[in-house]
């Protein structure tokens, strides 16, 4: 249902640079009721798949711009056109998104954002599935055992392999592990 609730996001909602409340409420209720026809959820779950698509549509704004905007910024020749994996985008919207992305205000919001982000020591390895999907995760594979904050912190920075590769977060882990043994 995730994966569903992205493409109708990508695909129905205009890449134009508006914040989520801006977009018109007919094209949030034509995703609810795609969704709606597609699974089975009840009326209450509509303020949850629209949080979702909110969530994937940004999310698909940053990958465009990452992997199609700003590699190509001393090229511009290569931004003239929608990239070929995204066909539904307009050549005109794509102008717009692009404009916007290489905008002086964009750029500085861009470059607060990679400070912070230069800043986290401690990246998880858990990608959609989330902390949610770890938990629920663990309570089917170790049944009656409590599953705290610190074993979800710790799994969720483990590789497939059970193995913690940045030494820094590692370090961290044993912390973890002795001061968990000490109550």
């Amino acid at each position: 249902m995730q994966s569903y609730i992205g493409v109708l996001a990508r695909s129905r909602v205009p890449l134009v640079d508006k914040k989520w409340a801006e977009i018109p409420k007919d094209i949030k209720e034509q995703i609810w009721e795609a969704v709606d026809m597609a699974f089975v959820v009840g009326q209450g779950d509509k303020t949850s798949v629209l949080s979702s698509a909110a969530k994937k549509w940004k999310d698909f704004k940053s990958t465009l711009t990452r992997h199609y905007i700003l590699p190509y910024i001393k090229e511009r020749e290569k931004l003239s056109q929608p990239p070929e994996v995204y066909k539904f985008i307009e050549k005109a919207e794509w102008d717009a998104f692009v404009a916007s992305r290489l905008s002086k205000e964009f750029e500085s919001v861009h470059s607060q954002h990679s400070q912070i982000r230069e800043k986290l020591e401690y990246n998880h390895r858990l990608s959609r599935k989330g902390y949610a999907g770890l938990e629920d995760q663990l309570e089917e594979t170790m049944p009656g055992v409590e599953i705290d904050r610190s074993t979800l912190w710790k799994k969720a920075r483990q590789d497939k392999h059970g193995n913690i590769p940045d030494p820094k977060v590692a370090e961290k882990a044993k912390l973890i592990v002795s001061l968990h043994t000490l109550f």
